[in-house]
């Protein structure tokens, strides 16, 4: 078999690997290799049944849930790591180490590939499938049942009310847009997000004289190892930008509670909710 028909082998869907899977025992030996799919394992599995992370996912600037990590063994998403582990279930991202994957799959490991949502609808599919998967159904009820609760709770907070615009800058002046789960987490505590009508993607970076010309109401900055020094991270302290700002503070919020779907967008939705509530009320709006 050819080595493209192997790649092309990788990329089957997750719904066919999800319904592979279900018809299967339930696994009692999980390992995950992606840094997203670790946080829904750790989440939704039994206690004692996830064997192996991805060492990302210890570290608490990458992931919300490292305090979850203590006495897994971590790895690097290599094949002979996984083979060694002995699993009954791999489960990881669509895009990490597809030549592992195809390895595993050759030697008749079982593997599922979950998608990075872009919308709250893609996060409770997600975790419903792999809580399917995991024979933890109700588990993956309740969590993605308590996460629309809370933005339930936060979308009646603003009702009636706006606060203005946002922009997300991080660094580098990499600024987030549409469609992406931050997107929909802003609009939904009533918030404008700018880097949509500066025409930005999920992904994109925007100029200093960009930002300064939107004048946003808000500003967001992804909080990522504060402390280490950055050329990138520069851009957050262009003497033009904290004019711009004067004693209004950027909002930071821990990148790691928004790189994947999931309990922590609450969170972070909270804090930005929070922040401008407080900038509104001190301008007295």
């Amino acid at each position: 078999m050819t080595l493209a028909r192997h790649f092309l082998l990788a990329l089957v869907t997750v719904c066919v690997t999800v319904h592979n899977v279900m018809a299967a025992e339930v696994p009692r030996r999980i390992v995950s290799t992606n840094l997203c799919t670790d946080q829904m394992v750790l989440l939704l599995a039994e206690p004692g049944t996830v064997a192996s992370v991805s060492f990302l996912t210890a570290d608490p600037h990458e992931s919300p849930v490292a305090h979850l990590t203590d006495g897994i063994v971590l790895n690097h998403g290599q094949a002979e790591e996984i083979i060694s582990l002995e699993p009954d279930l791999v489960v990881t991202g669509r895009y990490t180490t597809t030549a592992a994957k195809v390895l595993l799959r050759r030697i008749g490991y079982t593997i599922i590939e979950v998608d990075t949502p872009s919308n709250f609808a893609g996060v409770r599919e997600a975790y419903l499938e792999l809580g399917a998967v995991l024979g933890r159904e109700e588990q993956a009820r309740d969590l993605v049942n308590s996460l629309e609760s809370r933005f339930t709770q936060l979308e009646q907070r603003v009702a009636g009310r706006s606060f203005g615009s946002v922009l997300i800058l991080d660094a580098n002046g990499f600024t987030v847009g549409r469609p992406s789960l931050i997107d929909q987490l802003l609009s939904r505590i009533g918030l404008v997000n700018l880097a949509v009508q500066m025409g930005i993607g999920d992904f994109g970076q925007v100029t200093m004289e960009a930002v300064l010309l939107a004048k946003p109401d808000h500003m967001v900055r992804m909080l990522y190892r504060p402390d280490a020094p950055s050329l990138a991270n520069q851009t957050l302290n262009h003497p033009a930008l904290l004019r711009f700002l004067g004693d209004q503070p950027m909002i930071s919020v821990p990148q790691s509670w928004v790189n994947c779907g999931g309990p922590y967008l609450a969170d972070a939705a909270r804090l930005v909710l929070d922040a401008v509530e407080d900038v509104s009320g001190r301008a007295g709006l």
